[in-house]
């Protein structure tokens, strides 16, 4: 007999949420959305993914506004900013129940925790995505390169999901690997999203010229043995040469705006919580203080208050 296919709500619909939901049809889960400003287009004309694995264009998908009764699902995904953690607690309440499961796949440090401790009853797992894609307009996602999901759990509870999310997933031809330590893959995340996120705001730049640049080559390089330091305050070093294999995977990397690039055009609130300040209060609680990551944090934080202060007076 054929197991019943996995159920999947997905939180957000964007870059992350529309691609990874759309390889899960693809693989046969049932899948429903929670949009926003793109919910009436999304249930007028469907949901359309350019990508290297295939173009689709995925016509009356189950597509919901948070304040819809949703059908309870097995799985529920966050791939909302995390800018909009804060609203995590009453977006998640109708959607979770006793045996859910919540796979988280943002970055940044300490949400699953977080979770954990306001939904004790559920299993929470960390899908941490390498992934390239934008949105490139409403119910409109563009993926690039890559697509990658490395799963890590809580505790073994959710580890037990690992295998099925990994068939899952690779239905839909997600590449997929399950990882021992979610505490280590967390800040081997941060080790990428923190320099080239935050560089490609300050600098202007995408990945091609921040690897290509000597000078931006360097303060990557210099972010990213911060982020290495943290680790090992934190119980989780690098294996020797991680840093210098990760700026080798972005050099082969096709030319990429990072998120948080976009968010910055765009005058939406950058991600500094989740990605700076909760890594460098975690290293401070160890005694360990990361300067460079904190200076670009002042940074961030700078110009993400002027940018959305100017918004509508250009």
């Amino acid at each position: 007999m054929t197991p019943k296919p996995l159920s999947f709500t997905i939180l957000g619909t964007g870059a992350l949420g529309g691609f990874y939901g759309s390889r899960l049809l693809m693989g046969g889960s049932v899948v429903r959305f929670v949009a926003h400003s793109d919910l009436e287009l999304i249930r007028e004309q469907g949901l359309r993914i350019e990508s290297p694995l295939g173009n689709q264009h995925h016509l009356a998908v189950e597509v919901y506004s948070s304040a819809d009764p949703i059908p309870a699902s097995d799985v529920v995904c966050i791939a909302l900013k995390t800018t909009q953690n804060h609203r995590l607690p009453e977006l998640l309440k109708p959607l979770v129940r006793e045996g859910t499961l919540i796979l988280n796949l943002q970055n940044g440090l300490t949400l699953e925790e977080e979770l954990a401790e306001t939904f004790p009853q559920t299993r929470i797992l960390a899908g941490l995505c390498f992934l390239c894609s934008n949105k490139v307009g409403p119910g409109h996602i563009r993926h690039l390169d890559y697509g990658r999901i490395s799963f890590a759990a809580l505790d073994e509870r959710a580890g037990a999901w690992i295998p099925l999310l990994m068939e899952t997933f690779g239905a839909g031809g997600i590449e997929v690997e399950s990882l021992p330590s979610l505490r280590l893959a967390r800040w081997q995340k941060l080790a990428w999203n923190i320099p080239f996120n935050g560089l490609s705001v300050l600098l202007g730049a995408e990945t091609d010229a921040l690897v290509t640049d000597p000078d931006a080559r360097r303060l990557a390089k210099q972010l990213m043995d911060e982020v290495a330091a943290g680790a090992a305050a934190c119980g989780v070093p690098f294996d020797a040469g991680f840093t210098g294999k990760l700026i080798e995977a972005t050099e082969r990397m096709t030319t990429y705006a990072p998120s948080m690039r976009l968010d910055y055009l765009a005058k939406r609130e950058l991600e500094i919580e989740y990605l700076y300040l909760r890594p460098l209060r975690e290293a401070a609680k160890r005694g360990v203080q990361l300067p460079a990551i904190e200076a670009i944090a002042r940074q961030l934080s700078f110009v993400d208050r002027r940018n959305r202060a100017d918004q509508g007076h250009g």
